[in-house]
């Protein structure tokens, strides 16, 4: 299909002589001699066996072929210039795709470390309940989801495995949740997280909520968790997501021996398929594993 393109030399060199009107001053923009470009031009005319420039003193004017030609090469170059930046910036930039409560409580606090390894790497971390189509959106590089069943495959790498306990701030709830007026928990938008709530802690512990309790819902994990530590109630929390809130003893666990699977799921980092060998994609999902398995 393309035997018959002259090569890019002689087409980046016929481009700057027609831009600039002279062989002298093209060399120079190229780094090479008036001779050469000479040279390389009087190759591209004999392929096309006609002329594309009528050569004067001190400079060239071009023929009716070479007019016809110049902009069509002048436009190739360019589409193929900003087509190759493009390349290197995507190679420069990660995008990451996550919930708001997974990249505030379990990534952003991370995220420097990753940043500390790879400097030249922009890092890009988008929010937000909806699944994204990796095969589609080119522009997104990995999704991190909770998932029952995650797709299989070397493209999918599994991090975390989420259950759900109560918390609560300490002092506050000592008798457990059975004992809180208020109980915390998030209204899922997942389906595969319907059964996660207050009605399924009480059945696996066989106690029950204090007569007349109240249940504050909420959509976002976030705010459940915010509630918990200003000492609103007891939160269903997943396990996932309370760690540094447990660590900096700003929440405590009530009876850890109730315990919900959270449907048996993990958090995975995925990307689409056939780009797991990017070499952006590798150190990200190679450091993810690494640290999301050490603290599991």
């Amino acid at each position: 299909m393309f035997a018959r393109i002259p090569s890019p030399a002689a087409l980046r060199t016929f481009e700057a002589a027609a831009r600039l009107g002279s062989f002298k001053e093209a060399a120079a923009e190229l780094g090479v001699t008036p001779t050469a470009v000479s040279h390389q031009i009087r190759a591209l005319e004999d392929m096309l066996d006609t002329p594309l420039f009528v050569r004067r003193t001190r400079a060239v004017d071009l023929t009716e072929a070479g007019a016809r030609l110049s902009p069509a090469v002048h436009e190739g170059l360019l589409a193929m210039r900003t087509a190759l930046e493009e390349v290197v910036e995507a190679e420069q930039s990660l995008t990451i795709t996550t919930t708001a409560a997974f990249a505030a409580l379990r990534l952003m606090p991370r995220l420097p470390a990753f940043q500390a390894m790879w400097p030249g790497l922009r890092v890009r971390v988008e929010t937000g309940a909806d699944l994204v189509d990796l095969r589609r959106d080119r522009r997104v590089d990995v999704a991190i989801r909770y998932s029952a069943e995650a797709p299989q495959g070397d493209h999918v790498v599994p991090l975390i495995t989420e259950r759900f306990g109560a918390y609560a701030a300490p002092d506050r709830f000592e008798g457990g949740p059975q004992g809180a007026d208020t109980l915390i928990e998030t209204g899922w938008q997942r389906p595969v997280l319907a059964n996660v709530t207050w009605g399924a802690w009480f059945a696996a512990s066989g106690d029950a909520p204090r007569q007349g309790v109240r249940l504050l819902r909420y959509e976002e994990e976030l705010f459940v968790l915010q509630a918990a530590i200003a000492g609103h109630g007891v939160a269903l929390m997943s396990s996932a997501l309370v760690g540094d809130a447990l660590e900096r003893g700003l929440l405590v666990q009530l009876r850890p021996d109730v315990i919900l699977p959270g449907a048996a799921g993990t958090y995975t980092a995925i990307c689409a398929p056939g780009r797991r060998r990017e070499r952006k994609i590798v150190r990200f999902m190679d450091w993810a594993q690494s640290t999301f398995r050490d603290e599991s």
